[in-house]
């Protein structure tokens, strides 16, 4: 039996080793998105039952309340490994703010609920910010307090955010004025063309 078994597990993992990488990253992008399913199911839906109770002990265990909006961030990676399967280091890009963004997020929560620890129950620490809350809050407010704290994890959730949108800080005002272009239809201002006009107007200027 564990001979068969062996040959069995070797040659389906020889086999998922032959497909193509797109073909593989198709099939990250689908188990994300039917992951985000099943963990909507229960967040969401109240998906009742014995795998409805274990999914809410990972999901809430780990996130807390924000465990709420993981559907939405599951069903975007899918997306986005479906859409752009050959942008790797943008994917990886996305995961890194997503996770200085998740932490940061069940942090905050964690702290708005009185930091509860996992030590009397666990209950309150799922209802709170979960595992990543409390290891994001409990040391920081233990040493700086929750005004301290909550100041380090707003930062740490805006680096997050411009890690997602590949936004240097020094480029948010151009973000802000595209973003404003955008709302009221203006169209986005082309920051190469304006630098050639303007490099255009000072060699004008410099042959008069």
């Amino acid at each position: 039996m564990a001979n068969v078994t062996g040959n069995a597990v070797r040659r389906v993992g020889s086999t998922a080793g032959d497909l193509e990488p797109q073909h593989r990253r198709d099939g990250a992008g689908l188990f994300l998105i039917a992951l985000a399913i099943v963990v909507a199911a229960r967040e969401w839906w109240g998906l009742p039952g014995t795998v409805g109770d274990v999914i809410h002990a990972v999901a809430a265990g780990t996130f807390g309340r924000v465990a709420l909006v993981l559907p939405v961030a599951l069903f975007a990676l899918g997306a986005r490994l479906l859409r752009d399967p050959d942008d790797v280091q943008g994917t990886n890009r996305v995961l890194i703010g997503g996770a200085a963004l998740a932490l940061a997020a069940c942090g905050l929560v964690h702290i708005a609920f009185d930091v509860p620890t996992p030590f009397a129950s666990f209950e309150p620490v799922r209802d709170a910010g979960g595992v990543l809350g409390y290891l994001a809050a409990a040391p920081l407010v233990a040493g700086l307090r929750a005004w301290g704290a909550i100041p380090l994890l707003v930062l740490l959730g805006f680096f997050g955010l411009l890690v997602i949108t590949a936004t240097p800080v020094h480029r948010i005002p151009d973000r802000v004025r595209d973003a404003y272009r955008r709302l009221f239809g203006l169209g986005v201002e082309d920051p190469e063309a304006r630098l050639g006009l303007d490099g255009a107007g000072g060699t004008a200027a410099g042959a008069d």
